[in-house]
């Protein structure tokens, strides 16, 4: 089972960090490279089990290619536990860090009147000041979501009502989505 821990790691992690989550576009790239580093490693030990060519006789080198052929097999199988464990245990990981970016709740961002939420992807809560011209009808919180979700509609003047009407918007954008899949 050779599941990736998420796809286009490197554009999400980029996402984050434009918009100041660099917290999480860290933890992202630290599970991605844990990843990678566990795959090199794996590959390392196939190349290293080849045994050299050398003047001994064709008897004692179909010895050692036995030898051999056990000892590959032994450490393939103990490495094919080994890969399984590490990608359950990178799984387990990203999910439990998903469950307690959940849990958490609205989070700030270092920027002021900024807020951030996980809740099957990335949503935003923020304070923009009245502007026409960039899209901005009225001041107050705004809330931006993942591709195909909502993008910068007027959640409410108040920050209480904003994350109410945000957490409101987000439910019912999650409920059309698995509705559509089904």
């Amino acid at each position: 089972m050779n599941h990736p821990v998420g796809t286009e790691i490197e554009a999400t992690a980029k996402w984050l960090e434009e918009h100041t989550a660099s917290g999480a576009a860290i933890l992202l790239r630290r599970v991605a490279r844990q990843r990678d580093q566990a795959r090199a490693e794996s590959a390392a030990e196939e190349m290293g089990n080849r045994y050299p060519l050398a003047w001994r006789s064709a008897r004692r080198r179909a010895r050692e290619a036995t030898r051999n052929v056990a000892l590959i097999a032994e450490r393939w199988h103990d490495f094919h536990q080994d890969q399984t464990r590490i990608h359950a245990m990178l799984r387990t990981d990203l999910a439990r860090f998903q469950v307690l970016a959940e849990r958490a709740g609205w989070v700030p961002d270092p920027e002021t009147r900024r807020l951030w939420r996980w809740r099957e992807g990335w949503w935003e809560l923020a304070y923009r000041k009245k502007n026409p011209k960039d899209g901005y009808r009225d001041s107050g919180w705004y809330l931006w979501g993942p591709a195909q979700s909502h993008f910068g509609e007027w959640a409410a003047h108040r920050k209480a009502d904003a994350m109410t009407e945000a957490d409101r918007l987000i439910t019912k954008h999650l409920a059309s989505v698995a509705e559509v899949k089904q």
